[in-house]
């Protein structure tokens, strides 16, 4: 059989639980007993259906594509012993093996075990002691004993029934990774940094999505430092946002993508325009800037000196560029953001550019990723469609 029951119960698991030893618990087996049916069911399928990502094992393409076909086997399965067999102590969709069904279909077809037998290539014992396991399963009898062989009863009509919907999702599996090859698939994981285009990177996804249907996308925000470490073990594959120039970390490779500019921004009726704007005046606001380390930070903090203010100690640390937006609309502050010319020309309403010139306000976005190797065709096709939609 081209997946075992037990390794379709380890595949859904894993699928749900995105760890080994949550996946593990659930099934009540050892780490080491989940790893060896995974590898021999990815051994026997030829693909690799989990990878180390952010959230732990994250399913691949092909890993999409079986984990929603044991879902739906296991799931008929459930239901079947809900509404049919023993809805009081389910234990038959942790428990069946396909033998156990396949003997049963085959008895219920030829009228005894020994014509179970005969058309299974197995002897008259091996399917019997597959009837016993299954009735210690449910709740109902399964067949009647009569003179002329094994009378079915309803329980045993369900579950041949049931064998046989199996069976065709269990021979679809072939052909539904064959259909997952075309075009590309495999994993885009993007670390997402704030900066005014972010809207570009779902609009980019949604372009892919179009194109390449098992192109498996994913969105992972977070700070600098942790987005790196991710970058570094490989459970994302790029960072997008605001450039180093160049990245401090060895082995990182930055590729800009379009300009943006430091931008000083307040509320529509905030004090701070009604009159002249003066270093003097900046340094007595309070501010919404983003956290030490970052591009933002350094910039504010270097402004402030060279025209000769001390950098205000106080500020709001906000990651979400939209949060930080909505800050400012709800608060007596002033915020340093970076925009591009469209995103500062379509600034909400409720905002207003400060009328202050920054020195030196250009920085760069783009991506960073490893340079030890070329980017895989769905990083590249990613960067492609992100860059149109920057454009």
């Amino acid at each position: 059989m081209i997946l075992t029951a037990r390794e379709a119960r380890v595949i859904r698991a894993l699928a749900d639980h995105r760890r080994l030893t949550a996946a593990a618990e659930v099934l009540a087996l050892s780490q080491s007993s989940l790893s060896r049916a995974l590898a021999e069911a990815e051994a026997r399928l030829g693909v690799t259906l989990f990878q180390r990502g952010w959230t732990g094992s994250e399913p691949t393409a092909p890993g999409d594509v079986v984990a929603d076909q044991c879902q739906r086997i296991l799931g008929d399965i459930e239901a079947v012993e809900r509404d049919e067999l023993s809805p009081r102590a389910p234990r038959l969709a942790a428990l069946v093996q396909w033998r156990h069904l396949e003997a049963l279909s085959a008895v219920v077809a030829t009228g005894s075990a020994t014509g179970a037998a005969r058309a299974l290539g197995l002897s008259q014992p091996a399917i019997s002691q597959a009837l016993r396991d299954l009735a210690a399963y449910v709740d109902v009898p399964l067949f009647a004993r009569r003179s002329a062989g094994l009378e079915p009863l309803p329980g045993a009509f369900a579950l041949a029934a049931l064998w046989a919907r199996i069976e065709g999702e269990l021979k679809a599996l072939p052909r539904l990774l064959a259909e997952a090859e075309r075009g590309l698939s495999g994993r885009v994981a993007v670390g997402l940094m704030p900066f005014s285009g972010q809207a570009s990177v779902m609009a980019a996804f949604g372009d892919l999505t179009r194109a390449h249907p098992n192109l498996r996308l994913i969105g992972v925000p977070g700070n600098y430092t942790a987005l790196c470490e991710a970058l570094r073990r490989r459970e994302i594959d790029v960072i997008v946002g605001l450039l180093r120039s160049p990245a401090p970390y060895p082995g990182f490779t930055e590729t800009p993508l379009s300009d943006e500019r430091f931008t000083l921004v307040a509320r529509q009726d905030h004090p701070v325009h009604q009159g002249p704007v003066t270093i003097e005046t900046l340094a007595a606001q309070r501010w919404v800037v983003a956290p030490h380390g970052t591009p933002v930070r350094r910039y504010f903090e270097t402004v402030f000196r060279r025209l000769g203010a001390v950098p205000p100690a106080q500020s709001y640390e906000i990651w979400s560029f939209a949060d930080a937006e909505q800050m400012i609309a709800d608060s007596d502050s002033v915020a340093l953001l970076s925009y591009s010319d469209r995103t500062l020309s379509a600034l909400r309403r409720d905002l207003r550019p400060v009328d202050f010139a920054l020195p030196d306000a250009g920085i760069a976005v783009g991506l960073t990723r490893l340079g030890d190797q070329a980017p895989s065709p769905g990083v590249a096709a990613f960067a492609q469609a992100l860059t149109a939609r920057l454009e």
